[in-house]
């Protein structure tokens, strides 16, 4: 077995995502050219240039120029458009297509600048959107399987299967068709049979008569256990799929307790700030139900997933693959702290997790009439075994400026609800199968005022 950590180092690296203005499309992968910095101002339309795979949707981010905004597409049936923009960001969604073709989708904003964005519409030719997993017969860590977060649970050692089908647009296989398999992160390595001699973290295989490639899985815990990243791509489309499986340690034919991830919390900005932010974490293994506590004096507030406990107190989580929050209060004289979160199974058996809230460094500026969000910039930090943000949310303030705003983001699967008050945005995301926030990961939170203007801030997963 190819277990080294090492020997995912250059998979790793596909991980990173490199511009602020990202598409991010739950079903497969998009590329992109980020603009050069626009004079103050100037309207840009961004990312310029972009591969967007059929049927998956895609964010267009929108800076300077003066709203609101308009669209036109040069091929309004392959990409249709918004009759009007809600903000600074817009979603399009290409119909699915049999060879790959250019639209130019131009921006124009009230002052009648304009942008353009060139969008490649390519192939989406896997066509369940999702990597199929089938666990190993009588898999003990099967009960343990939470839908809605992985694909499947499975336990070290066992050999289960994984498979993509693959279709052109009208619906025909694509039979002969070579299938690059990856596993991104650690937890599985992957063969074209069970009964081959050497398992690594890639493996190319073609598509059988009936468009389906499949390849042999094994789980394989070295630390902790932990969420493993699978990627599979049609090298010849380059449309690819990203699925997530939880991968458990065991001990004495059981699945070890353990907690995912296993480090948490945020960085902030400004310096002795630190916005209200909550963090999720996952119980696995073990024996349910389970009780969440934290050390004496924390003032870290613990929720179910349905209530919040009192700051300090303890919840429960009542089955294995169960979800628990950590959050902070808003506090402007915050300082470095690392909490421990303990977790007790029905045995007596206990895992740990840390939650770290780290200040900033900046110093906030004096308040204007201008429009602003704050803060400029805010971090959830990645697990440092799994390199992925659980699901999160934090607030950002808009402060000068118009009311009423209108608040969007540049990632699809990230929410951005402004609160009862008008000036608190709520920016949340959720982990499932599909779709997490990878290290390194960033997107744009787009405030546009009812004057007109639009100011940007950054969530990242760090």
């Amino acid at each position: 077995m190819v277990s080294t950590r090492t020997a995912a180092s250059l998979s790793l690296a596909a991980l990173a995502s490199a511009s602020v203005l990202l598409l991010g499309g739950c079903g497969g992968g998009s590329s992109s050219s980020s603009p050069t910095t626009p004079a103050a101002g100037t309207l840009v339309a961004g990312p310029a240039a972009f591969v967007a795979f059929g049927n998956t949707p895609n964010t267009i981010g929108i800076t300077g120029g003066k709203g609101p905004f308009t669209v036109k597409s040069s091929d309004n049936t392959l990409v249709p458009v918004p009759a009007t923009i809600a903000g600074a960001s817009f979603v399009i969604v290409p119909k699915n297509v049999l060879t790959a073709a250019p639209v130019t989708l131009t921006v124009t904003d009230a002052l009648g600048a304009t942008s353009a964005v060139v969008a490649t519409v390519t192939p989406a030719t896997i066509a369940s959107n999702v990597i199929q997993i089938t666990p190993a017969a009588n898999s003990i860590c099967a009960p343990e399987n939470n839908a809605a977060i992985t694909a499947a649970t499975l336990c070290a050692g066992e050999v289960a299967s994984a498979s993509v089908t693959l279709k052109d647009a009208n619906g025909a296989v694509l039979a002969n068709r070579e299938v690059r398999f990856e596993a991104l992160t650690f937890g599985a390595t992957m063969a074209a049979t069970a009964n081959s001699q050497f398992f690594s973290r890639i493996v190319t295989v073609n598509t059988n008569s009936n468009g389906i490639a499949t390849v042999a899985l094994r789980a394989d815990v070295e630390v902790t256990s932990e969420a493993a990243f699978l990627r599979a791509t049609d090298t010849v489309s380059t449309h690819r799929i990203d699925t997530w499986i939880t991968v458990l340690k065991q001990t004495d034919n059981k699945s070890a307790l353990s907690v995912v991830p296993t480090t948490g919390g945020q960085f902030s900005y400004y310096a002795s700030e630190c916005p209200a932010v909550t963090r999720e974490y996952g119980v696995n293994g073990g024996t349910a139900p389970y009780a969440v506590s934290l050390a004496s004096g924390s003032t870290l507030i613990l929720g179910d997933g349905t209530t919040q406990a009192s700051p300090g107190a303890g919840v429960t989580v009542a089955r294995a693959g169960g979800r628990f929050t950590v959050s902070n209060a808003a506090s402007t004289t915050c300082s470095a702290t690392s909490s421990i979160v303990t977790v007790t199974d029905a045995t007596g058996a206990t895992a740990t997790a840390s939650h770290a809230i780290t200040p900033g460094s900046a110093t906030r500026p004096a308040a204007t009439a201008d429009l602003a969000l704050s803060p400029p910039s805010l971090s959830m930090s990645a697990d440092l075994v799994s390199t992925y943000c659980t699901s999160s949310s934090g607030r950002f303030t808009i402060s000068g400026g118009t009311a009423p705003y209108i608040a969007t983001a540049s990632i699809p699967q990230i929410s951005t609800v402004i609160a009862a008050d008008g000036v608190n945005i709520d920016v949340g995301f959720v982990s499932d199968g599909k779709w997490k926030m990878l290290k390194g990961q960033s997107a744009s939170i787009l405030v546009l005022d009812s004057a007109g203007k639009v100011i940007t801030a950054v969530l990242n997963c760090s």
